[in-house]
């Protein structure tokens, strides 16, 4: 179950880099939209190589570079969820269940990808909230030349999870700018996940991160695992990137602790409440909108 959580939560779906200039669809008409680049200027990479890797190797889940974007043996869906991120108000990456129509093939097959800029965008590369409108629109760019990609989005209203400060407070804090970031696993939306465990569980530690990216994560927990479908929207009014731990208890060996009910380690939504529990928030059910990618056509990417 725990690595189901960091395979799905933020390997596969985590992929929020940044949020496109165009603007979401009217909140009084939710409708099916297609997707369109946003930014002014048509980005692309100038060179771009694909490859399928068979290898056993370790993949690299892809991350921008001095002079482009490369991944190693990882899926194509990395891609995807870093290319399209939702422009609706509370997450900061689809999650499993918000994702329809992909092709088998984009789960199971691994790719390598090295894209290289032009020497016209350097300076503008060099600008960190530049880069992030201009990696989005170069993945779009790649995926619709090289894949042949078909999307849209898709805005209903739905019963959704709120993710709200306790009455206590919250339990975790500021990141301090000054404090040079732990070393861990960089995460494209700029903060860094550093995992560990002991007998009394796993820990994910957190850094640099937003509300919106945990209420992303606490969606995978209860969407992207199990049967349980539930949206987590981000509804604190934190605006700020925060530190902090998330515990998952150990997993029981099959059988022990029988007639005990269920654990958190058991239950994706019991998981995901004591999570927020024990940060000083809480999860809220109500209704709100829900955005899904929809995958209208994709094939397999075309020979460099």
């Amino acid at each position: 179950m725990i690595r189901k959580i960091l395979a799905v939560g933020f390997v596969c779906m985590g992929m929020a880099v940044g949020r496109t200039a165009s603007k979401p669809a009217a909140a009084s008409a939710p409708a099916a939209t297609a997707v369109s680049a946003a930014p002014a200027k048509a980005y692309a990479f100038e060179v771009v190589s694909i490859r399928q890797n068979i290898s056993s190797m370790q993949g690299d889940m892809g991350k921008p570079t001095a002079d482009g974007y490369r991944m190693i043996n990882s899926s194509l869906s990395l891609v995807i969820n870093a290319a399209y991120v939702p422009q609706t108000a509370g997450s900061a990456f689809y999650s499993p269940g918000q994702v329809k129509g992909l092709p088998d093939w984009v789960n199971t097959e691994r790719y390598d990808i090295d894209a290289r800029i032009s020497d016209a965008d350097r300076a503008a590369w060099q600008n960190p909230a530049e880069q992030k409108v201009m990696l989005q629109a170069m993945l779009q760019a790649t995926l619709v030349e090289r894949c042949k990609m078909a999307v849209r989005r898709d805005i209903k209203n739905a019963n959704v999870y709120s993710l709200v400060v306790g009455k206590d407070g919250i339990k975790f804090k500021e990141t301090d700018p000054a404090v040079a970031p732990q070393s861990g696993t960089k995460l494209p939306w700029g903060g860094v996940l550093v995992t560990s465990r002991d007998s009394k569980g796993t820990y994910m530690s957190m850094y640099g991160t937003s509300m919106a990216s945990l209420a992303s994560l606490l969606s995978n927990i209860l969407s992207g695992i199990g049967d349980h479908e539930g949206i987590v929207q981000d509804k604190t009014g934190l605006t700020g990137r925060y530190d902090f731990v998330v515990k998952f208890p150990p997993i029981e060996p099959r059988g022990q602790g029988a007639g005990q009910g269920a654990t958190p380690a058991d239950d994706p939504s019991l998981m995901a409440f004591t999570a927020a529990k024990a940060l000083g928030l809480k999860l809220e059910k109500g209704e709100g909108q829900v955005e899904t990618l929809v995958i209208d056509h994709m094939e397999r990417p075309s020979e460099n």
